[in-house]
């Protein structure tokens, strides 16, 4: 039922006039690098600091994909590891393979939620090599990064939790029960007065 779903389009907006600056079709992107094979349904995404290379997750994708936004092309693809391969398509939550990913603020490092595979990956982003965490909760459906970005921050959708990762040495540093489902987390601060 994929054809139901509509356009899959990208467009970056000037936040300040909302004027669109740029809009493509995703799946002509993907054709032309030869991953006509893989969905352009964009889940979340990050980018370097600088915002030249961004990182897609895509439906049903157990990875992500790099691209250039100079060049306007699909770079490379990560392969990350599919721990379910007899689980059906339809059975993934929202089309989610994987469904949170966010760039350290070094850029040299992503932090990335393997939703239906119940891990967390922190990813080298010049070679794509990659350390697997698995055992600290059930479907992870976010990431974000502190301030500082040394750490991410993973929320446990099935587990009612968030983990807190030291990127550098890909360990879980904290977890703490947050309530039921957790999706979405941010970092905020509170003045010690109140």
């Amino acid at each position: 039922m994929d054809f139901t779903k509509g356009e899959r389009r990208f467009q970056v907006v000037d936040a300040e006039s909302l004027e669109i600056i740029e809009q493509f079709d995703f799946a002509e992107k993907l054709d032309a690098a030869g991953y006509s094979d893989l969905s352009p349904a964009i889940r979340p995404m990050a980018h370097t600091p600088d915002e030249r290379f961004f990182y897609f997750q895509l439906s049903f994708l157990h990875g992500f994909v790099e691209y250039d936004m100079e060049q306007g092309v699909v770079t490379r693809r990560a392969a990350l590891p599919n721990l379910v391969p007899d689980m059906p398509r339809e059975l993934y939550i929202n089309d989610s393979a994987h469904h949170g990913i966010a760039m350290n603020g070094k850029g040299d490092t992503l932090c990335v939620a393997g939703t239906m595979s119940d891990y967390v990956a922190i990813v080298d982003r010049e070679t794509f090599d990659y350390t697997v965490l698995t055992g600290l909760g059930e479907k992870p459906y976010w990431v974000t990064t502190n301030a500082k970005g040394d750490r991410c921050y993973i929320s446990w959708s099935g587990t009612g939790q968030m983990s807190v990762i030291d990127i550098d040495s890909a360990s879980e540093i904290a977890r703490v029960d947050v309530g039921d489902h957790p999706q979405r987390i941010r970092e905020g601060r509170v003045p010690a007065s109140w």
